[in-house]
């Protein structure tokens, strides 16, 4: 049976966790600084030997914070500790089994060990004192024998307490000293060097070797001033004297170079009031200047609150230019939707040139046949049928020629609108579009809408290529047209600003050709619209088809229009 119960005890001992020794280490109280050891047991000199019971079964010394086993055996704290940490623990006396949970502290054998006499610790030194061992340290305090550090910081020396007053009075290198000379309380080891170096009522001796052999370090400056072997320079060094010499030997050179000295004296009096002379005739030149200088500085003051005031404005400005980005951001919006939804019109324009070329051909048949037509029945049958298809082309064409028109409209007025009062208007296939003039198809074009400002009126152009009214035939006929604008609740009306009408010359000459007109104020024309635009107004004889068409004013098939609206006396709305 036993022999069972110690492989199970073995067995137990082996699941413990292996951190339970360290663990109980850990928690072991840290041993008071001089009294209790740090390993073992107690290592005093004790007036009578302990009984084995005190005595720890691993160091044989007596017990310090006794623990007692579940074999009845005792330890020290740390020397438990230190089995405990081995694996398989056993008690060194009788090999039973340890186990941590199973050991206690022995209060009882820790008070009785406390209570035995010991020695003095400081025996060696001559002390014959004896106590508890628990009264060791209240002894340590006050035994004259025990040996304690210098309290002097600097000093490392240690002796028995009974010699201390004798150490800090007479041996400490490191004691406070008086000067016997000045009186300033220091180190012993400071006080010769104080003495030599910066100790003001120490007794020096003269650097210049004069009769005062003994002077007070803070009067040597003084005394450096009337020694009368000092070196010194002439007291009129600044008047040009370069004499140097003992100071004892300075009357005698200011006795002999007494008029020389005054010579110096009056040439540099001469000097200097040449010298002033100089200066009031500058002062003079410069307060001739000061009228001047005070006039333009009054100038400055004035282009100052000038640009202040120009800067404060500009300020204005820049805010209203902010929040004029802001709603153009939103414009800007919407002006790429409305790209997306243009851009079919190039194959628009390839689909009606392709109906065209058909329509071309188509009718270059009907020639044909038409010619070699000799009275058969299905020659006529065919020709009524080509006739026929040539009508419905003829009728597609003119459903892509207006669609393509409104769709070139809205892509010029993205693409070119301005927000100056100038409008620089780009037409394309002018021979296309004069044909289509004069066969009545499109009598005339719209220019893209354009701004006197971000919040402006919002203006257009009107053409006749073909001409209208008196130069319908003869002359291209330009119009100014005044639309309905997003914020004509804000300008003034009716609208009385001056245009200019100008065809521009492409070639080298530049001879462009231009009409100008101020709006009378009584038209209906500029009057705030209620409709998406007023009558257009202009000239229907703006320029002969003969000078137009024969001068640079085509290049490429495209002629250039542009109309300027005075911006320069309109208020901001």
């Amino acid at each position: 049976m036993s022999a069972g119960r110690n492989v199970e005890q073995q067995i137990a001992l082996q699941q413990r966790p292996p951190s339970l020794a360290m663990s109980s280490m850990a928690q072991r109280p840290k041993p008071e600084p001089g009294f209790l050891p740090f390993h073992g047991g107690f290592r005093d000199r004790f007036v009578t030997t302990p009984e084995p019971k005190y005595c720890c079964e691993a160091c044989r010394l007596v017990l310090c914070i006794p623990r007692q086993t579940e074999c009845g055996h005792r330890f020290c704290e740390s020397c438990i500790t230190d089995l405990l940490s081995k694996p398989n623990p056993v008690c060194p006396a009788d090999l039973e089994p340890l186990f941590e949970d199973k050991i206690f502290r022995d209060v009882c054998c820790n008070r009785e060990i406390m209570a035995l006499k010991v020695y003095c610790r400081s025996e060696k030194n001559g002390c014959k004192e004896q106590m508890s061992l628990q009264r060791v340290m209240d002894h340590l305090e006050v035994c004259p024998y025990f040996e304690v550090p210098c309290p002097l910081g600097k000093c490392k020396e240690k002796m028995m307490r009974k010699d201390m007053p004798e150490h800090l009075s007479r041996k400490c290198k490191h004691r406070e000293i008086t000067c016997e000379f000045c009186n300033h309380k220091m180190a012993l080891t400071e006080l010769q060097k104080h003495k030599e170096t910066v100790c003001p009522a120490f007794p020096v001796a003269c650097p210049n070797h004069c009769s005062f052999s003994s002077i007070l370090r803070s009067e040597l400056s003084s005394h450096q001033h009337d020694c009368p072997k000092a070196q010194v320079t002439c007291s009129f060094m600044r008047f040009g004297c370069t004499y140097k010499g003992l100071n004892q030997e300075m009357r005698e050179h200011e006795t002999s170079f007494a008029s020389e000295h005054l010579r110096m004296m009056a040439v540099r009096n001469t000097t200097l009031e040449a010298k002033v002379e100089d200066v009031k005739s500058e002062l003079m030149e410069r307060y001739k200047v000061l009228p001047s200088l005070s006039s333009r500085l009054a100038e400055v003051e004035t282009q100052y609150e000038e640009m202040r005031e120009k800067n404060r404005q500009l300020e204005q400005k820049l805010v209203s230019m902010q929040m004029l980005m802001s709603a153009h951001s939103e414009k800007l919006l919407e002006v790429e939707m409305e790209l997306r939804e243009l851009r079919p019109l190039r194959a628009m324009r390839e689909e009606v040139e392709a109906l065209r070329g058909s329509v071309e051909n188509m009718r270059s048949v009907v020639s044909s046949l038409d010619s070699s037509r000799v009275g058969s029945g299905s020659g006529s049958h065919t020709l009524g049928s080509l006739e026929q298809q040539l009508s419905r082309h003829d009728d597609m064409m003119s459903v892509h020629d207006i669609r393509l028109a409104e769709m070139d409209l809205k892509l010029q007025v993205l693409e070119t609108a301005s927000f100056n009062g100038t409008l620089i208007w780009k037409i394309r296939d002018y021979k296309r579009r004069k044909q289509e003039a004069v066969a009545s198809k499109t009598l005339s074009l719209y220019s893209q809408p354009f701004y006197t400002g971000y919040f402006g009126y919002k203006m257009c152009a009107r053409v006749y290529l073909n001409g209208d009214g008196m130069g319908k035939g003869t002359h291209l006929s330009l119009f100014f047209v005044v639309m309905r604008g997003e914020y004509d609740a804000l300008l003034p009306w009716p609208f009385k600003q001056k245009v200019t009408l100008m065809l521009m010359d492409q070639g080298p000459a530049r001879k462009h050709l231009g009409d100008a007109f101020k709006p009378d104020p009584h038209s209906s024309s500029f009057r705030r619209p209620t409709g998406e635009m007023n009558i257009a107004s202009g000239c229907p004889l703006f320029v002969a088809q003969t000078v137009l068409e024969n001068g640079t004013y085509i290049k490429d098939d495209t002629i250039f229009i542009k109309v300027t609206v005075d911006t320069s006396d309109l208020p901001d709305p």
